[in-house]
């Protein structure tokens, strides 16, 4: 048997635009998020899911044994802001912020866990995306005790 031929990580990642700005109308966001599945599957990466509101995304990643969550993440975030600005799908200057966050997601859980990005609208009629980071770090928590 290949050494980590059947090796995989999956991880639900979110982040957020620069500062949070509402930047990702529904027409970028529906440019925008085909253009991340291709490039990354063009990458090697195998992004099962992308969603998210004006100020920040999700993302399902299957990582395999070679890729890195930070680089992963990095390459998405460099290659999708050039995307717009070289695009012009923005009147201003658009790019992500820094900081992420990736949570491990089990394999008897993806399919939730695209139920849950794929209805982020829906979601964020009520909350906030910092009271939905608030609830992801409660059941980490919760977790870890």
């Amino acid at each position: 048997m290949q050494a980590g031929k059947y090796s995989y990580i999956y991880v639900h990642a979110i982040w957020t635009t620069i500062n949070r700005q509402a930047l990702l109308s529904a027409i970028v966001r529906k440019v925008l998020f085909p253009f991340l599945k291709q490039h990354a599957l063009s990458k090697g990466i195998q992004l099962l899911s992308v969603n998210g509101i004006q100020d920040h995304i999700h993302i399902v990643v299957k990582l395999t044994p070679h890729q890195s969550i930070a680089e992963v993440i990095k390459q998405l975030k460099t290659d999708s802001a050039d995307w717009v600005n070289n695009n012009k799908f923005l009147s201003a200057f658009f790019d992500w912020d820094d900081s992420f966050y990736a949570y491990s997601v089990s394999p008897s859980n993806i399919d939730k866990s695209i139920e849950y990005i794929n209805r982020q609208e829906e979601y964020h009629q009520t909350k906030t995306i910092d009271e939905e980071l608030a609830a992801f770090e409660k059941m980490v928590l919760q977790v870890n005790v």
